[in-house]
């Protein structure tokens, strides 16, 4: 990780509009910054629009005011640009793992050799050797998972973005793709954002934890996380692991009181 500014959010604000014709604000005035080769994690209580936030910056989600910045370029739109992962593999259950995972690299027209090539390389990376030729149906949801952070990784995108994409799987499984994903970006160098709900999750993955308030989505706390690197997941039982939670937990607990009580 370096000090180059990956991506910037500046001032944004996303709204969603009401039946009446009024409308709903998501995220208000909201400013962040992510360095080259970082990984980063937003929490937030459950609604703070934190995916919806993760959504703008893919560019599936219009802004009402404000920028966001990739490579200094502002985001209008999807890219290859971008990769991104959501809780759900939404695999094609007809395409082999291999097929599923060059299928953005079709789309982009790669020579065929090239592509199968690549996605020699990417089922290696995660793991998948030998199992180039099953189909979907015929994988764990942990190993769907993995076809699909391969898929994503497959258009070589500049940013990687993860709404909640563990959060289907059950805690063994969970904790086992928490390393694996760690392993993939330690090979990979890639700039990661990753939303969940989880805050032992993000402790664990983070090299800095955002916390959002409840809606309107505000930034209310940055932590960074400076625990050692590569993370066994052991590291969850030290009492520094267990302050940084504590103390994330605490700014969410806090939002989600003064929720209840101006409800």
């Amino acid at each position: 990780m370096n000090d180059l500014t990956k991506l910037h959010a500046r001032n944004v604000t996303i709204t969603y509009p009401l039946k009446d014709g009024k409308e709903v604000t998501a995220v208000s005035d909201l400013s962040l910054k992510v360095r080259e080769g970082e990984f980063v994690c937003i929490v937030g209580p459950s609604g703070c629009g934190k995916s919806t936030l993760l959504g703008a910056i893919a560019g599936f989600q219009p802004i009402k005011h404000g920028e966001i910045l990739l490579n200094g370029r502002a985001i209008k739109g999807p890219g290859r640009d971008r990769g991104v992962v959501f809780q759900q593999a939404s695999l094609f259950p007809w395409r082999t793992t291999l097929d599923n995972i060059i299928y953005g690299l079709e789309l982009a027209g790669v020579d065929k050799k090239k592509r199968r090539e690549r996605g020699e390389e990417l089922l290696h990376l995660v793991g998948l050797d030998g199992f180039s030729s099953h189909y979907p149906y015929q994988l764990s949801g942990g190993m769907q998972q993995r076809v699909n952070l391969a898929r994503a990784l497959a258009i070589e995108p500049s940013l990687m973005l993860l709404d909640e994409p563990f959060g289907a799987l059950d805690a063994q499984t969970r904790e086992y793709m928490q390393v694996e994903l760690l392993r993939i970006w330690a090979a990979t160098s890639q700039t990661v954002i990753l939303v969940t709900h989880d805050i032992g999750e993000a402790v664990y993955l983070a090299d800095r934890v955002v916390v959002m308030s409840a809606r309107p989505g505000r930034i209310c706390e940055t932590t960074e996380i400076r625990l050692p690197r590569p993370r066994p997941l052991e590291i969850k039982r030290s009492s520094e692991f267990q302050a940084y939670e504590a103390h994330i937990w605490m700014f969410i607990a806090h939002d989600s009181e003064e929720l209840r009580e101006a409800n």
